[in-house]
């Protein structure tokens, strides 16, 4: 890593959209502890920005990442003390289910690489866009090791049970064609039209309230481990909340008065 060089890049832009950008190109932008502490921190001021409306999350130099860092990993096993990695597999958890929760709506931009705990952080995001040279590799049976980074509880919610454990059995990459017939991903397109790509979702976003959108998002996330009976009662309280927006109160009047001027 060059002298002063982030390993995570910000970027504001005009339009309310916030990119943060994997870092670390020379190592396939592999998660160290350094990485996934920026990562989770951008991720929580973001959270409390009233002026942004998205979040976007990619990777440099042509692919998005790796997983953890293997050579940071192998000096916890060379020393035979692999309880040293106690607080990185934190961060990591840590990081992931931040990224998850962001109250903000979120959008991952795939290419190349997305391994290991890659693939978690990508799962964890609203959307996800993939350009055509995308390949996903789970790479824990090689090692030995489990799904991390969320994976475990995500990929079997998006793909399967049966998939997943077909992907993880089989240790064999998952081009952009098969991972967006399962669902992987949301588009798959060529690496020139990703910015127009994002441009489009990004106009998608800038229509909701934002407080509908947390709201909802809560909601969605919450179904997926309570009954029936307690979700209801959740949509019961959080419609009451999104019904006192302003958002609210300006398109009920738009569409009253758009569908009196059509009755007269």
């Amino acid at each position: 890593m060059a002298p002063g060089r982030e390993v995570l890049e910000k970027s504001y832009g005009t339009d309310g959209f916030l990119t943060l950008i994997l870092n670390r190109p020379s190592k396939l932008n592999a998660l160290n502890p350094e990485l996934l502490y920026a990562l989770k921190e951008a991720v929580e001021e973001a959270n409390t920005s009233a002026e942004l409306k998205g979040l976007i999350l990619s990777g440099a130099g042509g692919n998005f990442c790796a997983g953890g860092d293997i050579y940071f990993m192998k000096k916890a096993a060379d020393k035979h003390n692999i309880d040293a990695l106690s607080p990185f597999l934190s961060i990591l958890e840590g990081a992931a289910q931040t990224f998850y929760e962001c109250n903000l709506p979120t959008i991952c931009l795939l290419d190349g690489i997305v391994a290991g705990a890659g693939i978690g952080l990508a799962l964890a995001a609203d959307i996800r866009i993939a350009s055509d040279a995308t390949r996903c590799h789970f790479a824990f049976p090689t090692l030995g090791a489990i799904p991390d980074a969320g994976s475990s509880y995500l990929l079997p919610r998006i793909i399967g049970y049966h998939r997943a454990m077909e992907f993880y059995i089989s240790n064999e990459p998952i081009d952009a064609v098969k991972g967006l017939a399962w669902g992987m991903f949301h588009e798959v397109v060529s690496r020139d039209k990703v910015p127009e790509r994002l441009k489009v979702w990004e106009e998608k976003i800038e229509r909701l309230s934002q407080s509908g959108f947390k709201l909802s998002k809560e909601l969605f996330q919450k179904s997926l481990f309570r009954p029936m009976r307690e979700q209801v009662r959740g949509e019961y309280f959080a419609q009451l909340a999104a019904m006192k927006s302003e958002h609210f109160s300006e398109k009920i009047a738009e569409m009253t008065t758009k569908k009196d001027e059509g009755t007269e």
